[in-house]
């Protein structure tokens, strides 16, 4: 999944650096394709992208001019990410402002990744108000909490949800069951908003085990991580108010064990009565660098937070 990646304001286009530098690549391109919008002339000055991939605004009425240059970076995606902090003024602004004025020319999906304060020491009426401006020009909402380890957060449930759909010429490989960009989308798409866990699990080398006892290992890991996942959601929510889901696994191919994730999926379809489940893997082969499962689950379809 390709999506024009656009960080607005200090905390996105700090994000957006993450993304630049540890975004998920497939067959040597890059999955995200990163512009920065800020106010900062400093941060400007700093900020470790090309210079022709940031761009300093003073207001929202800098928006055309950075959309009439995106038309000089030709390039087949999939979608927009915009990464904003509602709590940022100019990022609220200028990024609704940019959606706005996407979505007249362009029906590429729009999903709005967003960061909030604690839930104890915000306006919940403002930031409802910004949610309902953000769902009108949007299709998916995102809404992490700000926390120390967000920013890994953010970076590792995106950069997994990118392989949705992908192949990696390379190494030849693909999931039993694989999630196109449409998959993510229709999942993510509500009249409410989605939160994203995230759980991950290093493997350790069982020589001796037989066959049964490795899937039976395999099976309960999988199912370790959803109750992970569960309990590290981007922020808190009542899960069971959920309308739709997504699970993408990731991983080594003989890892993925198709009946952790089938009962995982039964586990999640018990939320309630009407939630869809969707799922998938996207196998990776084991490596110095990937000798670990991962999960990343979103459920939509939200409408309150848990204080």
């Amino acid at each position: 999944m390709k999506l024009l990646t656009v960080g607005v304001g200090s905390r996105g286009a700090k994000i957006l650096e993450l993304f630049h530098k540890e975004g998920a690549t497939v067959n040597k391109t890059p999955l995200f394709k990163c512009f920065a919008l800020i106010n900062d002339e400093e941060q400007l000055r700093t900020l470790s992208i090309k210079d022709e991939q940031k761009f300093y605004l003073r207001d929202r009425r800098g928006v055309p001019g950075f959309i009439n240059s995106l038309t000089r970076f030709y390039e087949i995606l999939e979608g927009t990410l915009v990464l904003a902090s509602l709590e940022d003024d100019f990022a609220f602004e200028t990024s609704v402002e940019f959606c706005e004025r996407l979505k007249t020319f362009s029906e590429d999906p729009i999903m709005y990744l967003t960061l909030i304060p604690s839930l104890d020491k915000i306006d919940v009426m403002d930031l409802k108000r910004k949610i309902r401006e953000v769902r009108r020009l949007s299709d998916v909402i995102l809404i992490f909490e700000e926390k120390a380890d967000v920013d890994e957060k953010i970076l590792n449930s995106l950069n997994l949800l990118a392989l949705a759909g992908e192949m990696d010429l390379k190494k030849g490989s693909a999931g039993e069951v694989i999630l196109d960009t449409s998959d993510v989308f229709n999942a993510l798409k509500s009249d409410g908003f989605s939160v994203v866990g995230f759980a991950e699990k290093k493997l350790t080398f069982e020589p001796f085990k037989k066959k049964s006892e490795l899937k039976a290992i395999r099976t309960r890991r999988i199912l370790e991580m959803v109750d992970q996942a569960l309990n590290n959601l981007s922020i808190k929510v009542d899960i069971s108010e959920a309308t739709s889901a997504l699970l993408l696994f990731s991983g080594p191919e003989e890892e993925l064990a198709m009946e952790g994730i089938l009962e995982a999926t039964s586990e999640i379809e018990k939320l309630n009565e009407g939630i869809v489940v969707r799922y998938g893997d996207f196998p990776m082969p084991p490596s110095l660098l990937t000798k670990k499962v991962a999960l990343v689950a979103l459920f939509s379809g939200i409408r309150g937070f848990k204080f």
